[in-house]
């Protein structure tokens, strides 16, 4: 029997003109495993969408603007990866992308959520690949954003400073992952995360550096590479060139090496950071919302 454990509140997002509803829920999945996930609501006329998040971060890390307009097209999942923001201890447990992968599959079937497509950023691309590698008749098609792919590489990231302030760990993250950024702009790009509170945003130390080993193993693996060269299912990609945490030029290489390319759509964007959804929320929306 599924366990379901939906929590008495909703998310309303009302702030700024945004309107989505995004109720908060936690399913189990087997025995030590939970997984959180926030969910629009759901009409029976709409596609289904589960969306995958990068390392290091949340589902409330999606900017709200972007989740708005996906919700338009969509019946959304945002999903956090194992026992992140539920009642469960998270850094025991494994963070290899084959045991994410197998979560999100598990999820797809005791939340009964019917051929959905998979939108994966960052690290929670390959997160996503693995998934269909293992059960490509679950999804209807990727959707990838700014994605680690097999045999590519991350860019050196300048190593965090020591974090006076909530503000001061903001700026980092912001600095990384967006165009241009600037602090002058900090109050306004924070009102656009889902929840802000640092505690659920970011996931432990621990678990960052435990994805951090899982997502590099998984990308030098010659036989991931295999997988994606043949993979059958359409795949939709998105990238920065403007990119400060992947390698463009390796991500272009690793796209090229696909054999059916029929399959694969890739769409460059120029004035983006890694977090493109932020960069180019209404573009990327859009793009997205035609796929529906």
């Amino acid at each position: 029997m599924r366990k379901l454990i939906t929590v008495l509140f909703f998310l309303v997002i009302a702030s700024l003109g945004y309107s989505v509803n995004l109720e908060s829920k936690t399913i189990d999945i087997s025995n030590d495993i939970d997984i959180h996930y926030l969910q629009s609501t759901y009409n029976e006329t709409k596609p289904n969408l589960i969306m995958l998040t990068g390392r290091g971060t949340t589902a409330n890390f999606w900017p709200k603007d972007f989740i708005d307009n996906l919700a338009k097209s969509y019946n959304l999942y945002l999903l956090d990866y194992r026992n992140i923001n539920t009642d469960r201890q998270s850094t025991k447990e494994n963070y290899s992308i084959s045991d994410m992968a197998e979560d999100v599959n598990t999820f797809a079937t005791k939340a009964s959520i019917y051929s959905p497509s998979l939108l994966g950023w960052s690290m929670g691309g390959a997160v996503a690949l693995e998934a269909s590698f293992e059960h490509p008749e679950e999804y209807s098609h990727l959707i990838l954003l700014s994605p680690a792919l097999p045999k590519t590489s991350t860019q050196k990231i300048p190593p965090a400073p020591a974090f006076k302030t909530t503000d001061d760990i903001y700026n980092y993250v912001f600095s990384i992952n967006l165009y241009d950024y600037s602090k002058e702009n900090l109050n306004a790009e924070k009102n656009r995360f889902i929840n802000s509170e640092i505690t659920k945003l970011f996931p432990s130390n621990e678990v960052l550096a435990k994805q951090i080993t899982g997502v590099t193993k998984w990308r030098n693996s010659d036989d991931n590479l295999k997988k994606f060269k043949n993979i059958e299912m359409p795949i939709y990609i998105y990238v920065s060139l403007d990119d400060k945490v992947e390698r463009v030029n390796e991500i272009k290489d690793t796209i090229a090496e696909v054999k059916n390319k029929k399959n694969i759509t890739a769409k460059y964007f120029k004035n983006a950071g890694h977090a493109i959804a932020w960069d180019k929320s209404q573009e990327l929306a859009n793009a997205i919302n035609k796929l529906a």
